[in-house]
């Protein structure tokens, strides 16, 4: 890392695309004059930079608030009278803007009252920003109190740990914060002031960099603490100080350095467990575990023993916070664990250097015990801890594995770092892209996290591992020719373009349709690309990721560690190689056919489409058949199975594609055509422009937007509505409430050879008559919005002939929602099925990150993958559309009885549905939506799961792979050493 200000621009932008230039030594400026118009983040971030300089700070003043409200100037007994209160600095205007619109900055914790501030809907988010905040403190000299810390009575620190102290013995008592929302307590503790100083590794990270970034000399030593920690380095900081030429100034340098020193003595925990042990003897079999833990860190100072037994005893406090201990018992395991988890790092920094010389067998053993370690920090779940011992303890005691099942073993370790940088994201994702957007180097907060976590020194024995089984294997991870792990292949592909990277982007926008972008997830409404780099492996199954793997685009997940090397080439023209065996090239470009070489071209089938009909259909008088005929695939397939699975689908009803088709022959303006006409002769004209050209892509774009707006504000008449108002009540009854799903369903999405997942739009929930309306309406266009036109239409032979049928479809309350597709999407095997489900309505479709799952068809046994971790889920609401509430914070979203059920319908469909076929009529996969109401499945789609037949047989990528060994003819022997 590099923090100092030379720098902190171009860190910024490395790792999260979010530049600083600009942002510094500008002067202060007056609030708008129209206080009921947001100023937005550019100018709130002006406002944070003036803070920084400003001799008060976020504050005006000092004032007593008292407990009846009243704000006072300061004096003598002040509050007598009035409930007592607490005296500090009062907000200046702009910080109370600044908070109102939930930028939650300068928190008072002396002005917390811990039961309102837990009732309070916001709680989570409050609390989040207030220790990212707490953050930006440690590593920014200050932030925004860098002067204001010298401003007498603004902050009384007596009064802060008073107040984080009862807000955290509140929490404690609550088994929530136990359990689901450990993590969430666990990282309040280590960075609230309450009296326990625990979180030393913390500091002497902070500190450094802090002085880094006064002093840029100190880098390299800075440096040298967060990537590769030990005990001398207390004397490469006495030393450093030695050189400075103003001696006064060596006292901050020698405070590190006695930190240091401290983290690193042997008996400093020994003797806080052995004072835990005398406070705890009466709870349980507290007092004779933490003695005996004290007498094993007394008796040796070996790192291997200390590492082991530091993991196994975090993961034995975190298992015993329920005894019945009281909050001040629980606070005191709960700063024990932050101890213990400061040895388990600085055990881990010194087995770093004899990761060399170590055998596979041992750092096996490390591995596993770090998981413990996880679990113990809050990092993973009691389910995730399970499956990881599971998985490590297969190979317990072998002396040697194939290398399939070493390949395999390392592959499901590895997940634990994701699912660590999930478990963050869930509680602080949200907050800290909020502060990012007024702090760039708020978005460092999660990354610095995990740096200074159980899982660093895990990743560095993990990745040694990784590049092991790939030489062994044959697989290659390589970024501009350098050998690396942490690269996961997601969709096979092969593209060349500009590497760009846009993690900071909640809504993609700009983006170049040729190029390659490095993204925070793949969200919903992804503009076309040429590649994709996720940081993070997201949700299998989502929208996105179906429509990419079918169009061969290369997708890839990479850990967090190898964003600043991507970083480094950021801008820069690429080629990303994705191959079907695993192996992810990160290549200088070159010219390359086959990567600029369309997908795939959609050719709508007009011989079969009937255009005649246009009576609205009750969804059971379709099947199969009329996919692609008087409807799209959605309406008729899901016909088909509520023939087969009655109980399963709702009711629902279509509007066919002649009603669209009927609309467009209306006249258009003063043209003498119809709109019909009027289409076919703009198309034509715009494909006699230069392919290429800038003529063609603004004429194209203002077709479109003429297109969308007629569609959106075309009268469909009086015997279209009377017979929608008809045929919607003879279908949903009457009365008040009554809630459908209005989903496109056009003739050129799930083709044999094209998905076209979630290229159109669904509105979920609409109620009442006019509302209906206007929902179709804008159903209809949604075919011509840029995001769609834009992913199809260069595909797309005869684009005049897209028509959106639409299907009316009652709404389920679904308490969870997901997508299987009935094979492994990453091995193919035919044994297993994926599924992804989230809690609530459209639960994985849009790319949340979801409970991702492998379930074997024959044994029902289930395999995590990931659990879920978004905060929020979607419900319907009674008057209409979608709420989003918060999730239950359930480890376990699919339950058993569900999963059978699953399994009862992929087994069942062979027999009862169609066969579904690919563009050359051979069996493929099915992709299924499905929900679940009170434990009962639900049926809402079902198509064909789609790869890019490109991808698989490309002979770029076949070349890559073609240097992949047999892995069950190899032996991997545990006792030697792994070769680099």
């Amino acid at each position: 890392m590099h923090l100092n200000r030379s720098r902190l621009g171009a860190y910024a932008r490395l790792a999260y695309g979010m530049l600083l230039s600009g942002m510094f030594g500008l002067s202060l400026t007056e609030l708008p004059a129209a206080e009921t118009d947001s100023p937005g983040p550019a100018e709130y971030r002006r406002w944070i930079e003036t803070m920084k300089t400003a001799p008060r700070g976020p504050f005006s003043q000092i004032r007593w608030f008292c407990n009846d409200g009243a704000i006072l100037p300061p004096g003598p007994n002040v509050c007598d009278g009035r409930g007592g209160g607490t005296q500090h600095g009062e907000y200046t205007d702009r910080v109370k803007w600044l908070r109102a619109d939930g930028y939650y900055v300068a928190n008072i914790l002396a002005d917390i009252k811990a039961d309102a501030f837990l009732a309070d809907p916001a709680h989570l988010d409050r609390l989040a920003q207030t220790l990212i905040e707490q953050f930006l403190i440690a590593i920014d000299d200050g932030w925004i109190l860098r002067r204001a810390r010298f401003y007498r009575g603004a902050l009384q620190e007596e009064g802060e740990r008073r107040a984080a102290r009862r807000l955290l013995y509140k929490m404690a008592e609550r088994r929530e914060w136990l359990e689901q929302r450990y993590l969430l307590l666990r990282t309040a503790a280590r960075m609230l002031p309450h009296g326990a100083e625990t979180d030393q590794v913390s500091e002497i990270r902070q500190k450094s960099t802090e002085l880094a970034i006064l002093d840029p000399r100190f880098q390299t030593i800075r440096n040298k603490i967060h990537i590769s920690p030990d005990a001398r380095d207390a004397d490469r900081v006495r030393e450093y100080a030695g050189t400075l030429d103003s001696p006064e100034h060596a006292g901050d340098y020698h405070a590190l350095a006695d930190l240091i020193q401290e983290v690193h003595r042997p008996t400093a925990l020994a003797e806080h467990l052995d004072r835990a042990a005398q406070r705890l003897a009466n709870t349980g079999d507290l007092g004779e575990l933490l003695t005996s833990a004290r007498d094993h860190f007394n008796a040796t100072s070996d790192p291997r023993e200390r590492y082991l037994r530091s993991a196994m005893l975090l993961r034995q406090l975190r298992e015993r916070l329920l005894l019945p201990n009281g909050p001040e018992g629980r606070m005191l395991l709960l700063d024990t664990s932050l101890r213990l988890e400061n040895e388990f790092y600085a055990a881990g920094s010194q087995l770093r250097d004899t990761l060399p010389a170590a055998t596979r067998g041992e750092i096996l053993s490390w591995l596993e015990a770090a998981v413990s370690a996880a679990y113990g920090t809050g990092l993973i779940s009691p389910r995730q801890l399970e499956a990881q011992l599971e998985a490590v303890s297969a190979s317990a005691g072998e002396m040697e594995l194939d290398l399939a099942r070493y390949r395999e073993t390392l592959g499901y370790l590895g997940l634990l770092n994701d699912w660590g940088a999930a478990s963050l994201n869930l509680y602080f994702g949200e907050a800290m892209q909020r502060y990012a957007a007024i702090e760039p180097l708020g978005n460092l907060f999660i990354q610095d996290q995990l740096r200074g976590s159980v899982l660093f020194f895990y990743a560095q024995a993990l990745a040694l591992l990784q590049k092991d089984v790939n030489r062994l294997s044959g697989v290659r991870q390589e970024i501009l020719g350098e050998a690396v792990s942490g690269l996961h292949a997601l969709n096979p592909g092969l593209a060349s373009g500009v590497l760009h990277f846009a993690l900071d982007q909640g809504q993609p926008q700009g983006f170049d349709a040729s190029g390659i972008y490095v993204l925070s997830e793949t969200t919903a409404d992804l503009p076309p690309v040429a590649g994709i780099i996720t940081a993070g492996a997201g949700n299998p199954l989502s929208h996105v990721q179906l429509l990419a793997r079918n169009l061969g685009i290369p997708n890839v997940s990479v850990d967090q560690a190898l964003l600043p090397q991507l970083a480094s080439h950021d801008g820069e023209a690429i080629t990303l190689a994705v191959t079907p065996q695993g192996s992810v090239v990160i290549a200088p470009a070159e010219a390359n056919t086959e990567a600029a070489a369309p997908a795939i071209t959609i050719e709508p089938d007009l011989d079969k489409l009937d255009l005649a009909t246009r009576r609205l259909i009750p969804l059971a008088e379709l099947s199969a058949d009329d996919s692609g005929r008087v409807v799209g695939p959605k309406a008729a397939k899901l016909g088909e199975l509520k023939r087969h699975y009655p109980e399963a689908v709702a009711e629902g009803l279509a509007i066919p594609f002649g009603v669209f088709r009927g609309l467009l022959d209306q006249p258009y303006g003063a043209t003498g055509l119809s709109v019909f006409e009027w289409m076919i002769s703009e198309y034509r004209r715009l494909e006699a422009l230069p392919a290429a050209g800038a003529e063609r892509r603004a004429e194209t774009e203002k077709f479109r937007a003429e297109l969308e707006a007629w569609v959106l504000n075309a009268d469909p008449g009086e015997t279209f509505r009377h017979d929608l108002e008809i045929a919607f009540e003879e279908r949903f009854g009457t009365g008040e409430g009554i809630g459908v799903f209005v989903r496109s369903d056009t003739n050129i999405e799930d083709l044999p050879n094209f998905t076209g997942a979630g290229l159109n739009l669904t509105l979920p929930n609409v109620v009442g008559f006019d509302a209906l309306l206007s929902a179709i309406q804008r159903v209809w266009a949604s075919p011509f919005s840029a995001r769609a036109f834009a992913w199809r239409q260069a595909l797309m032979r005869a684009p005049e002939h897209v028509y959106p049928a639409i299907l009316l479809l009652r709404t389920v309350p679904s308490e969870k929602s997901g997508v299987l597709v009935t094979q492994d999407v990453d091995t193919g095997d035919p044994a297993w099925m994926t599924v992804a489900i989230n809690e609530g309505i459209g639960g994985a479709v849009d790319g949340q990150p979801a409970e991702s799952l492998r379930i074997n068809k024959e044994t029902g046994r289930i395999r995590l993958l990931a659990e879920a971790a978004t905060p929020w889920r979607r419900a319907a609401n009674p008057a209409g559309g979608i709420t989003r509430e918060r999730v239950s914070g359930s480890h376990t979203i699919l339950q058993p009885a569900e999963a059978a059920q699953l399994v009862d319908l992929v087994r069942s469909l062979p027999e009862r549905f169609p066969p579904i076929t690919d563009d050359l009529g051979q069996p493929a996969p099915a992709d299924v939506e499905f929900g679940f109401v009170a434990g009962e499945l639900r049926l809402f789609q079902i198509r064909p799961y789609l790869e890019s037949r490109r991808a698989r047989n490309s002979a770029s990528l076949s070349a890559i792979d073609n240097g992949l060994a047999d892995a069950a003819a190899i032996r991997v022997d545990l006792a030697q050493a792994p070769q680099p």
